[in-house]
């Protein structure tokens, strides 16, 4: 929907203002102390019959008809035709209503139709309108056609985000789904808690997610679930450190923007390990800069740049390409994969 700007939102009240400003302002242009300011403000107002038809013709039958057609020439002949008819319908005002009627007695009577007055008036008095209708048309034009722009690129934006969270949902409740198959074919005691958990997971995703933006604490709870899930999870030692520190409190974040770094420490680092592993989330907020750092261990030796790390799993692609979406310009993020770490290491300024 487009956006016009009316003083009061009222285009009338816009429309009629404006012409009392271009009396007022054209009197005092013409306005000399011989003749006096009353007498050029009788003839501007005598004049605005012309000027109001030069404006609105202009701004709505010859503009979007032929200039934005561009038809440049069919446009500028009737303009100039536009131009003379005003001119002339000024030049009937002048004498028939304007001097008859203010001034009976003191001016010399002329015929209407007189060559040098009526190209005097297209040329000194409805040009400037003429010229200045247009300009406003344009501008208008260009306005609209960013706004336009504007909103196809807003929407194009939801509709990805939106596919983008779609993917998360399925995928994170995959990966859960599989926690709690594993632990009911052992008959594990834990099951009914992993599906306490899951049901404050679901609930999260099915509800709190949908908002644009949510309270960071909630992102951090859900994390928190996360990790319990996955510690009930493992039978190898597992050491999860999970660090809160800083200003967290009334914060704001996208949902679902930091669990697929914790998700992919355990599924792509831990999952693979026999040995004592470990995961270590810190989350701070300093400065309106949200930190967090995501380390798992692992047994690979062999380096992989961060370009390569960038294409393991759905999850973290997903959550990359949001990042670029929601926080252009204000967030870094570096995934290193060295001799026994990975470590993910994000930073987006909340308040940029």
């Amino acid at each position: 929907m487009m956006k016009h700007y009316y003083i009061a939102n009222n285009r009338l009240l816009t429309h009629i203002l404006f012409w009392i400003c271009y009396l007022f302002v054209n009197t005092g242009v013409h306005a000399d102390s011989e003749r006096g300011t009353f007498f050029y403000f009788l003839e501007e107002l005598g004049g605005l019959p012309a000027a109001i038809l030069v404006a609105y013709v202009n701004m709505y039958v010859l503009f979007p008809r032929f200039f934005l057609r561009k038809k440049y020439l069919a446009y500028s002949a009737l303009a100039v035709l536009l131009l003379f008819i005003g001119s002339l319908i000024n030049r009937f005002v002048t004498e028939k209503v304007f001097e008859p009627v203010f001034y009976p007695d003191s001016t010399y009577r002329e015929k209407v139709f007189v060559w040098y007055m009526i190209f005097k008036g297209m040329l000194w008095f409805l040009s400037p309108v003429l010229l200045f209708t247009l300009v406003v048309k344009i501008f208008s034009q260009w306005f609209m056609q960013e706004q336009r722009h504007q909103e196809t690129v807003r929407e194009k934006l939801e509709a990805e985000l939106n596919f983008l969270k779609a993917q998360v949902h399925p995928h994170f409740l995959f990966n859960t789904l599989n926690n709690l198959y594993a632990l009911t074919l052992q008959s594990s005691p834990a099951a009914p808690k992993v599906v306490l958990k899951l049901s404050e997971l679901m609930s999260y995703m099915l509800y709190d997610s949908r908002s644009d933006s949510i309270l960071l604490e909630k992102e951090i709870m859900h994390i928190r679930n996360y990790v319990e899930l996955e510690k009930l999870r493992y039978s190898q030692p597992l050491e999860v450190s999970f660090n809160v520190s800083g200003d967290v409190n009334g914060r704001r974040i996208a949902p679902l923007l930091l669990i697929p770094f914790v998700e992919n420490a355990f599924k792509h680092g831990v999952s693979n390990e026999t040995n004592a592993v470990w995961v270590t989330i810190d989350v701070k907020v300093k400065d309106g800069i949200l930190s967090v750092k995501v380390e798992n261990s692992h047994t690979d030796s062999l380096l992989q740049p961060a370009g390569e790390a960038e294409r393991n799993g759905i999850g973290l692609r997903n959550v990359i390409r949001r990042l670029d979406l929601l926080y252009p310009g204000t967030h870094t993020l570096e995934l290193k994969k060295e001799p026994g770490r990975y470590t993910a290491d994000l930073k987006i300024n909340l308040e940029g």
